[in-house]
C-alpha cells in the first residue's frame, strides 16, 4: 500500500501504521532507526499525516531554499534523461553503442556523446533549454570520425 503524500493532511489507516512504522523507535550508529529504508517510511507516513505544506511551512527558511532548489534539480534531470532518451533512440536498438550526457547549468546546455560501437563512431548533441518555453532546442548534432581517430587525435 503506497503512501503518496499530498499538500494537504490525509489520515492513516492502522495497516498503514504498521507497515511504514518499525517494530521500535532507537537510535543506531547517531540514526533514527535502524536503516535507511525504516527512515524513509517513518517520513512517507508522516508527511501523509502532517501534509506537505504543513512540513514545508515548519522547515527553516534557508531548509525551504535548499529544498526548491533539490526539486528544480531533479527536475532538469528528468528532462535531460528525456532528451537524452530520445537521442539513443534514433540509433534504434539494434546497435551496440554507449552513452554519456552532461548538463551545463551556467549556460543552460546539454551535452551528450554517443558512441557507436557498431560503426566505431561518435556522435555529440548539443541542447540549450529555453528556460521561456521550458523545453530543449537542438542547437548542435555532429557525426564525428571513428571513435578511435578521435581517441588518437586527442592523446596527441
Amino acid at each position: 500500500m503506497e503512501l503518496k503524500p499530498h499538500r494537504e493532511p490525509q489520515k492513516i489507516t492502522f495497516d498503514q501504521y504498521k507497515e511504514y512504522t518499525p517494530e521500535k523507535v532507537e537510535m543506531f550508529e547517531n540514526n533514527l532507526f535502524f536503516s535507511e529504508d525504516e527512515r524513509i517510511k517513518m517520513l512517507l507516513l508522516l508527511m501523509q499525516n502532517v501534509g506537505l505544506e504543513t512540513m514545508v511551512k515548519n522547515l527553516p527558511i534557508k531548509t525551504r531554499k535548499e529544498l526548491g532548489e533539490i526539486v528544480e534539480e531533479m527536475e532538469m534531470e528528468r528532462k535531460c534523461t528525456e532528451i537524452v532518451e530520445q537521442v539513443v533512440l534514433q540509433f534504434g536498438r539494434s546497435l551496440n553503442m554507449n552513452h554519456e550526457y552532461q548538463y551545463n547549468k551556467k549556460n543552460n546546455t546539454l551535452y551528450i556523446y554517443c558512441y557507436v560501437l557498431d560503426t566505431n563512431s561518435l556522435w555529440y548533441y548539443r541542447y540549450y533549454y529555453n528556460s521561456e518555453d521550458d523545453k530543449f532546442i537542438e542547437t548542435e548534432k555532429q557525426g564525428l570520425e571513428s571513435a578511435e581517430t578521435i581517441r588518437r587525435l586527442m592523446n596527441k
